[in-house]
């Protein structure tokens, strides 16, 4: 049995990336084997400040924490701001990523992907977020990139992904995850 923590870069309700979070949560608990998908949290995380981080972390941060620490993958979905992630993700990946070199992140196999409304799907945005994971020491899942575009008209009701060819694309990506977990 694998734990996957998944990461959505968007906080928006009606969110493309949340809705493909979503259905790479439903993916990976479909799959034979008991796999299970948490979704982190980063709401509430206060904007990146050692000052706090020396007062001790509050407790929504300390319970993400714990949530990539018993995970043994991440899956980062990211919007594209300007062709940058957002930054509730960066303050995000920047609360993890301590200590440096013992952090939650640290060797934990790791998928990237995006969704915009734009036709790209915000592929622009991966490299960028995969060097800031390099930086954190996260250690990256050899897949293919995925980058889901006209996200908001795929985005259901229910706030999932249905497209036919991009649920294909998302099984691949766990798919990959799930090996990359497998072979550590």
């Amino acid at each position: 049995m694998a734990r996957i923590a998944l990461i959505s870069g968007s906080l928006r309700a009606e969110s493309s990336n949340s809705a493909v979070v979503a259905t790479i949560g439903k993916i990976i608990e479909g799959r034979a084997g008991g796999h299970e998908a948490t979704v982190v949290p980063v709401r509430d995380f206060p904007p990146f400040d050692e000052d706090v981080e020396r007062a001790g972390h509050p407790a929504p941060l300390e319970a993400a924490r714990g949530q990539v620490a018993g995970a043994d993958a991440l899956i980062v979905c990211s919007p594209a701001y300007n062709g940058y992630p957002s930054g509730v993700l960066k303050n995000a990946l920047d609360w993890l990523s301590r200590p440096g070199g013992g952090s939650p992140l640290t060797n934990l196999p790791t998928a990237v992907l995006s969704a915009s409304p734009g036709q790209a799907g915000g592929a622009n945005v991966q490299p960028h977020v995969r060097r800031i994971l390099a930086n954190c020491g996260a250690a990256a899942v050899e897949c293919d990139e995925v980058a889901v575009g006209d996200a908001i008209s795929l985005r259901t009701s229910e706030g999932l992904i249905e497209d036919p060819a991009v649920v294909s694309e998302l099984e691949k990506l766990v798919d990959a995850v799930l090996a990359a977990v497998a072979a550590r």
